[in-house]
């Protein structure tokens, strides 16, 4: 959480709510992600925005095991090239 720390002052003796909250949000969509990397059929799973938010927000903090984080980076792969190709149907269509 080193990243998160250095942008947030912190006062003593006073609790950061937010910091709390960013905290608790990251550890659900560790867990969650772990978990759906774990289904025999992990590739058909579908990542919500909301964790590719988290993930371009944070995720250089957040730590997965190395399997994890093998068909993590295989799923997010997948899903920029099929974006990409959606991008340039539309492109060519409006060529035609």
């Amino acid at each position: 959480m080193t990243k998160i720390l250095n942008n947030i002052v912190l006062f003593p003796g006073v609790e950061n709510n937010k910091l709390k909250e960013i905290e608790n949000d990251l550890l659900i969509t560790q867990k969650k992600i772990k978990s759906q990397m774990n289904f025999p059929d992990y590739d058909l799973v579908q990542i919500d925005k909301k964790d590719i938010i988290t993930f371009a927000e944070y995720g250089d903090v957040m730590f997965f095991d190395t399997f994890t984080a093998r068909r993590l980076i295989s799923c997010l792969a997948t899903r920029i090239v099929e974006q990409e190709n959606i991008i340039n149907d539309l492109s060519e269509s409006q060529d035609d």
